[in-house]
């Protein structure tokens, strides 16, 4: 459910949506009071759909056709078919079709905006930290050449579902590699639970990462990972963390040269002390066989601005 307003001064207001009914009632009743239209993005008239994934300038995009025909409150209508957006997922279509609503409210209101200027717009929207995939040149920085990197702040179980459904429908059958730090007053269960029941997870690295600059709510890896097993447990999935006697076999196997499975089947729980033992820890880890794979940074914005920042040295 994507909660996002937009007030379009001074006689509109736009809904993302899908909203729950009376959530959508209570905003509703709150324009009714400023006599402002509504225009609810998700509305019956309006549809948008992701067709295919291509690449654009290295980078994943998805091909989108974004229709919005708008008959109440006012009229207005916009038809942008193969648009390629560097935001994926199915979430951040539905984002865009609420941006697309926005400047034609702005349009109504005698903004000279042209369809061509929306599908720009659209196209060149990327948000740092948020469906961000790294250059080769960036992955290299990073110390992980070859490898496709994906920078995502999702830190909810809600946000944690939308980036394994963009990964599902992007690379359906690449190998995953997660590092993961979080807050502590998230729900790491219940995020955890959405990473391991969405597609195939290999190994998850387990770290942690300054919150608002301090330590005060860093969630120690530690605790991460008890999480993480108590998830997995939910789940009936086999996994094997470092704490384990099987977790030192394993890596014994992988030095040895072994080609098989690393986790043989099982998903592979780690702790880290810092992002540093993770890029050095996923390297290692990626350098198996011919496909390099994807590791995804995600559970904390603040994980994502610490790469983010790792790029500039």
């Amino acid at each position: 459910m994507i909660l996002e307003l937009s007030f379009i001064p001074p006689e509109f207001l736009v809904l993302g949506g899908p909203f729950l009914p009376h959530i959508e009632r209570i905003i509703r009743d709150k324009a009714a009071t400023m006599e402002s239209p509504v225009v609810l993005a998700c509305d019956t008239g309006n549809w948008c759909t992701a067709k295919s994934f291509s690449t654009l300038n290295g980078k994943p995009c998805q091909i989108c056709d974004i229709v919005i025909q708008v008959v109440k409150d006012l009229k207005m209508s916009c038809k942008l078919h193969d648009v390629k957006l560097k935001m994926l997922g199915d979430h951040q279509l539905q984002n865009a079709a609420t941006a697309t609503c926005v400047a034609l409210c702005l349009r109504n209101s005698g903004w000279s905006i042209s369809d061509e200027s929306i599908r720009s717009g659209l196209e060149h929207t990327h948000l740092l930290g948020r469906s961000q995939f790294l250059t080769s040149e960036e992955a290299d920085v990073l110390g992980l050449k070859g490898a496709t990197v994906l920078v995502d702040g999702a830190h909810t179980k809600e946000s944690a579902k939308a980036l394994m459904n963009t990964i599902k429908m992007a690379f359906p059958k690449t190998r995953l590699v997660f590092v993961v730090a979080m807050a502590s007053d998230k729900d790491h269960v219940g995020f955890a639970r959405e990473i391991l029941s969405g597609v195939h997870v290999e190994i998850v690295l387990l770290t942690e990462a300054a919150i608002a600059g301090g330590v005060t709510r860093t969630t120690p890896a530690s605790l991460l990972r008890d999480s993480w097993i108590k998830a997995s447990d939910e789940l009936d999935i086999g996994i094997v963390h470092d704490g384990m006697a099987e977790y030192s076999e394993l890596l014994k196997k992988h030095q040895m040269g072994s080609e098989s499975n690393l986790g043989d089947g099982k998903i592979i729980l780690a702790t880290e002390s810092c992002l540093n033992s993770c890029l050095r820890a996923a390297n290692k880890i990626l350098t198996r066989g011919e496909e390099k794979g994807i590791i995804v940074f995600t559970g904390s914005l603040h994980m994502a601005a610490l790469v983010v920042a790792s790029l500039a040295g």
